[in-house]
């Protein structure tokens, strides 16, 4: 289980929350992921907390900068392309109705960028990190149904609030 504020002072309380958004994502989804791959969601939708400039982007555009670039400046393209991808399709699947876009091109867009980082140079070189991004590659699916599922809204907006402020009774 990943660290929450209430236990560690040195863990902001954001993540707390991305953490059971996204264990809610997994109830409703009938998902339980991989330690590792939960992780990575709330991670990744930590670090994109503040980043506004993500919803302007062009994924495709960054995964083509890429192939100019080398090492870490290639590798944090690709991560972001995917990262983007991978919110998107999970969190707002209408937005590649909204660009005229196929439904699945957030999906192709992620993955491909997380296979061409599985093979960047950088990574090669280290094998975990290859096959952490090989993983993400087949369960990009999975971890796309676990956002889509942490997206849906609770019954009201009042008793969502009060789950989250106020513990349940033993």
């Amino acid at each position: 289980m990943l660290l929450t504020a209430k236990n560690n002072p040195y863990v902001p309380g954001e993540i707390s929350i991305f953490d059971v958004l996204v264990k809610e994502g997994e109830e409703r989804a009938l998902v339980t992921l991989p330690l590792h791959l939960h992780n990575f969601l709330v991670m990744c939708l930590f670090g994109h907390l503040h980043d506004t400039d993500i919803v302007h982007e062009a994924i495709a555009i960054n995964y083509l900068r890429s192939f100019a670039m080398n090492g870490e400046h290639a590798a944090f393209l690709l991560r972001r392309a995917g990262e983007a991808a991978l919110l998107f399709s999970g969190l707002y699947p209408k937005r590649a109705q909204r660009m005229n876009v196929s439904s699945d091109y957030f999906r192709v867009m992620g993955q491909s960028a997380y296979a061409t980082l599985a093979t960047n140079e950088t990574v090669v070189r280290e094998p975990e990190r290859r096959k952490f991004y090989g993983t993400i590659v087949t369960q990009f699916e999975l971890l796309e149904k676990v956002l889509d599922g942490a997206r849906v809204p609770p019954e009201s907006e009042w008793e969502y609030f009060l789950r989250m402020v106020i513990p349940p009774r033993q």
